[in-house]
């Protein structure tokens, strides 16, 4: 007991640090901010104390320990009006002792971004916005001299690589309220991130190391309040970029970007409604990185089977679908966008 309580509050106590370096730059890994799964995603993101399925590395690595069976877990998305790809495939499986460990490759590419001289430009950028408007074609931009160049240098995709692994450990206790009350069953999972982050433009590359860390508690409504019409509830936090995790170019200057700290607060209550084979899931988290957004969300499942989701992310609606047969889970989502909605699909086989 006395050693999950120390782990617990040096993970709660990160999200407090100062920050340890000024240097960080907004968008900085920002790939890493789009969210992964189609379940969470149609929930509005307000997933941090739910996080059960494979996608729980990304949400809240504590969760991974939650999983009762091996899964392999992937996701598709053509999202910016298919400017991009996003793509994640992982394996997560229980361990002996109550630990869990979860291995996750994410990328996301930008193809066919032009290469342009600058140099070759004849008006100041000032300039050039003031004399455009006079021209109604590319051709009229290049008669006047203020196009960019004849043609581009080259092409380039824009790749953003993350590879993470994951461990997690399941804690309970048992809460003694004293002989003439009861004792109450409380879970705490606990989990850590290492990723290893790879970006690359045209010639150059850039790499980093980063850490996130999670925590749960878990208890039933049912045994506290000794009525089993009463659902579980949890309470989550998470912080990633522990250390503002830094990225660095191998340009000439060695340029370094900084992913900022983020963390998040959550509650989540799972109510089972037996009398129609169903259960319906309500969520809320509260992040903060550069400012503070609200996610909601709500799930109805029916007989295991079907899924309904629908969410709030940060004034976004989002809404998915699920379908469970067998070992295989299929998952839907679409997400409003000021860029354009997008659609996720998900995959899962439990093994």
């Amino acid at each position: 007991m006395k050693r999950i309580f120390i782990i617990g509050l040096l993970i709660f106590g990160m999200g407090f640090l100062p920050l340890l370096a000024h240097g960080e730059t907004r968008y900085a890994g920002a790939f890493l901010e789009l969210g992964i799964g189609s379940r969470a995603m149609a929930m509005g993101g307000a997933y941090v104390a739910v996080a059960d399925d494979g996608s729980a590395f990304y949400w809240n690595p504590a969760g991974v320990s939650t999983m009762l069976r091996p899964e392999v877990f992937g996701m598709y998305a053509a999202i910016f009006k298919s400017l991009a790809k996003h793509f994640q495939i992982g394996f997560s499986r229980p361990l002996y002792g109550a630990g869990a460990i979860s291995v996750n490759w994410i990328r996301f590419t930008v193809p066919s971004i032009a290469n342009y001289d600058s140099e070759n430009l004849n008006l100041s950028y000032g300039e050039r916005i003031a004399e455009s408007t006079r021209a109604q074609t590319w051709q009229e931009l290049q008669n006047m001299g203020i196009g960019l160049t004849d043609l581009p240098l080259g092409y380039s995709d824009f790749q953003n690589d993350a590879l993470i692994i994951s461990l997690s450990k399941l804690n309970t206790i048992d809460v003694d309220f004293g002989w003439q009350y009861f004792v109450l069953p409380v879970s705490i999972p606990l989990g850590i991130n290492f990723k290893l982050i790879r970006q690359s433009l045209f010639q150059q590359k850039a790499s980093g190391v980063g850490m996130d860390l999670g925590a749960m508690l878990k208890f039933g409504l049912d045994d506290l309040m000794d009525d089993s019409r009463l659902g579980k509830i949890s309470f989550a936090y998470a912080i990633k970029d522990v250390w503002n995790t830094k990225i660095t170019w191998d340009t000439d200057s060695r340029h370094v970007d900084r992913i900022k700290r983020s963390w998040y607060l959550g509650a989540a209550y799972f109510q089972p409604i037996p009398n129609v084979r169903s259960q319906l899931l309500i969520s809320y988290t509260l992040a903060s990185k550069f400012e503070r957004t609200h996610h909601f969300g709500m799930e109805y499942v029916y007989y295991d089977r079907l899924a309904i989701r629908f969410g709030i992310d940060n004034r976004q609606f989002t809404a998915g679908v699920g379908l469970r047969l067998s070992i295989f889970r299929f998952d839907y989502a679409f997400k409003g966008h000021e860029l354009g909605g997008s659609h996720r699909i998900s995959t899962a086989i439990q093994l």
